[in-house]
């Protein structure tokens, strides 16, 4: 009589158990899904409010939820990617993409991935700058990413100071002549001397 008793006892308490295991499972997803409702809602509702806070710092709203196809290869394979943009507008004849965010990492250009989204998309679409909208602060932020041209004439510029500044203090008019030379053919052929300052620099960076 005892031992039965003893075996309901442990079965109860193990049906208790699994019982409130699962209670506990079901109660922690419906927070965890209630959460993520509520973070979408709020980040659709600040997203709303964007239009006003961008008409009154002066931008005209041009389009809202824009839709753009990024097309590559893979393999010679095509692909490509939908990319909807929250607003393109404009000011002063110039033209932006405005990306609002919210939430608490989001907001930060130090993560990647909201960095590689705007990344993505001034790659894809011609725009004269991107502005990060941080919509729980009311922040903008406007983004530039240095194109490869770009830094090819950084690099450019960056020898043609060298040799303005070594012609200066070589003494040795021979030289003068040298580093004149070489910046005349500089100037004359930009895009020969671009390629082998990149080589350079790949094959520097490789080591």
């Amino acid at each position: 009589m005892n031992e039965t008793l003893i075996e309901r006892v442990i079965m109860f308490t193990v049906i208790a158990l699994l019982l409130f295991a699962l209670v506990k499972y079901k109660l922690s997803d419906y927070k965890k899904k209630r959460t993520q409702k509520k973070r979408f809602e709020r980040g659709n509702q600040l997203e709303i409010e964007a239009r006003s806070f961008l008409e009154n710092k002066g931008y005209s709203v041009v389009s809202q939820q824009e839709t753009h196809y990024h097309r590559f290869k893979v393999n010679g394979e095509n692909h490509e990617a939908k990319l909807i943009l929250d607003y393109i507008v404009k000011k002063d004849g110039k033209t932006y993409i405005v990306e609002v965010k919210s939430g608490k990492s989001a907001i930060y250009l130090n993560n990647k991935s909201t960095r590689r989204q705007i990344l993505e998309y001034d790659f894809v679409i011609d725009n004269d700058g991107i502005f990060l909208l941080d919509m729980e602060n009311k922040k903008m932020q406007l983004v530039n990413f240095q194109t490869k041209s770009e830094k090819k004439e950084s690099n450019l510029r960056k020898v043609i100071i060298a040799l303005a500044i070594i012609g200066m203090l070589i003494p040795f008019w021979e030289i003068r002549i040298v580093i004149a030379l070489m910046m005349l053919v500089i100037w004359r052929y930009p895009d020969k001397v671009k390629l082998v300052i990149n080589l350079f620099h790949n094959t520097n960076s490789k080591k």
